[in-house]
């Protein structure tokens, strides 16, 4: 019944919604939205093959068995869906480039999402049809690794995805974002890839940051550099990459160096959902994109649908301005023919224009080199950021201990009530700073003191209007605890102090400080 379905859609394929926004930009309305909890997009036409290209983290990781039955699916599924390409499953996830009939991607998609539904509803797959048959691979090769995305922050010091406090926009959304002042975007991809495009923000909108990094490990030490954290501070951090799996590990590792560090404190985390490639289906007149998107697959590389090459490539020479041969310097942008930088601890691709492409092969050979090795530019050598240290401290500042699942559980289902418990609070705070942290709006704070010195201990009650107030508070700390005078407070219901009147703190503006042992 599904392929029915499937074929019928072929027959009866809609037209994309067209729209334009306030800036008078085409905007293609359904490709700016996730598929994900919703069903597969009808092919958009029968010619050509079907590229898919998706990525789902899990968390908790699979275990070796589970892995193993993914793999086995995954192989099943592409057999009878004629479905081809490479992928990478490790215990954390997968991470695919595959190419199919248009028919049988769906139900390729479908299959997943059949196998395990709590996991792949969840998944963002990103359907392109029309592509040249020529480009469709040969074969399925499915890798087991330890990471998606070579970060070097597998096991235990991979940053946790689930408590991940950035927040994924939508293309559209996003587009909207890189307007806004006091806000930094970062190109999350290698230095090879910005050299052919890269978002060109609109003047006074967002700051392009580029870490000019050959590969994902040098990310976290680029984002552990003092020069980098001072860049963020007090602004909104934007991040991008090719289709939206690199960003999760970085933004999960920035969220978490965010609430480790008191001195790295920004306006919040935001990465567009399903990346560039999702972005330029959604403005396909380019929108902030500038040159050509850096595939890893046979196209090799992406433009927006409807701008014309000629505007493309004087985009590359005014905003890229490394996209040149790496021979005779002149200006290019395309990579052909595998070339690599020469030194071995670089290897990256380097551009070759078409002039010099038998030199290159052959005398001139083991002397190419890229742009960064050709100025000296090195970010091996900077120290990373302590990463298991700062999931210590953070589980510390949460009331985590090795044996204290039970206690800290208990604590977690305490009773729901208006009144609310906040912990590990600075003398120098103020009623003001907690209700802003919780969004109390003018909610009541009671200070708790001891009953016989008066000396406040870090403690207050919150009273809510409501409880559904109260209850949306609580939620918000147990997936990002508020940060209060450089700590990260604690915060759960207390009803206690909601049944007994005994129990109220002492309200004031600040914390009440003993003038006398015993008095205050």
């Amino acid at each position: 019944p599904r392929a029915n379905a499937l074929d019928r859609a072929f027959a009866n394929r809609s037209s994309r919604t067209m729209g334009r926004n306030t800036e008078g930009e085409k905007i293609v309305e359904a490709g700016a939205r996730s598929v994900a909890y919703k069903p597969l997009p009808p092919p958009t036409t029968t010619e050509g093959i079907t590229q898919i290209l998706f990525y789902q983290y899990v968390e908790p990781v699979w275990s070796a068995r589970r892995q193993k039955q993914a793999i086995a699916e995954f192989h099943r599924l592409a057999r009878e869906n004629d479905v081809t390409g490479r992928g990478r499953i490790a215990l954390e996830g997968v991470n695919c480039t595959l190419t199919a009939p248009p028919a049988g991607a769906r139900r390729f998609c479908q299959g997943l999402r059949d196998w395990d539904p709590d996991l792949f509803n969840d998944t963002d797959f990103k359907l392109t049809d029309g592509v040249p048959a020529e480009t469709k691979f040969k074969a399925l090769t499915l890798k087991n690794t330890q990471e998606l995305v070579a970060y070097g922050l597998g096991g235990e010091r991979a940053p946790l995805l689930k408590q991940n406090t950035a927040k994924h926009l939508e293309a559209d959304e996003y587009h909207k974002m890189l307007g806004d002042k006091d806000t930094v975007v970062i190109d999350v991809r290698n230095y090879y890839e910005t050299c052919i495009g890269r978002i060109e923000p609109p003047k006074g909108g967002a700051e392009f940051l580029d870490p000019m990094m050959r590969n994902s490990r040098e990310f976290p030490k680029w984002l552990n550099a003092p020069e980098t954290k001072e860049k963020l501070k007090g602004k909104k951090v934007m991040m991008y990459c090719t289709g939206g799996i690199r960003c999760e590990r970085a933004t999960a590792l920035l969220s978490q160096m965010e609430r480790a560090e008191d001195e790295l404190q920004t306006q919040g985390i935001y990465h567009v959902r399903g990346g560039i490639d999702r972005y330029l289906k959604t403005f396909p007149e380019g929108g902030y994109w500038k040159g050509r998107n850096y595939l890893f697959d046979l196209r090799g590389e992406q433009k927006p649908e409807e701008k014309p090459d000629e505007v493309v490539d004087q985009e590359t020479t005014n905003a890229c301005k490394d996209s040149y041969c790496c021979v005779c310097k002149a200006h290019y942008a395309l990579y052909k023919g595998k070339h690599v930088c020469s030194n071995k601890e670089c290897k990256v691709p380097v551009i070759v224009c078409d002039r010099c492409r038998k030199k290159a092969e052959t005398e001139l050979k083991g002397s190419l080199l890229c742009q960064l090795c050709e100025r000296g530019h090195d970010l091996r050598a900077l120290p990373l950021p302590d990463l298991v240290g700062q999931k210590r401290r953070l589980a510390l500042a949460q009331g985590s201990d090795v044996n204290g699942a039970a206690k800290r559980a208990a604590k977690r289902d305490l009773e729901p009530a208006r009144w609310v418990h906040v912990g590990k609070l600075p003398l120098t705070i103020t009623a003001d700073q907690v209700r802003a942290a919780l969004a109390a709006g003018g909610s009541t704070v009671e200070w708790i003191a001891d009953r016989d010195t008066g000396f406040f201990y870090g403690s207050a009650y919150v009273e809510f209007p409501t409880l559904e107030d109260a209850e949306r508070a609580v939620e918000r700390a147990r997936e990002a605890p508020p940060r209060l005078g450089g700590r990260l407070s604690r915060v759960n219901f207390a009803p206690a102090r909601a049944k007994d009147p005994a129990r109220a703190g002492r309200v004031g503006e600040r914390p009440p400080i003993p003038i006398a042992p015993g008095r205050a």
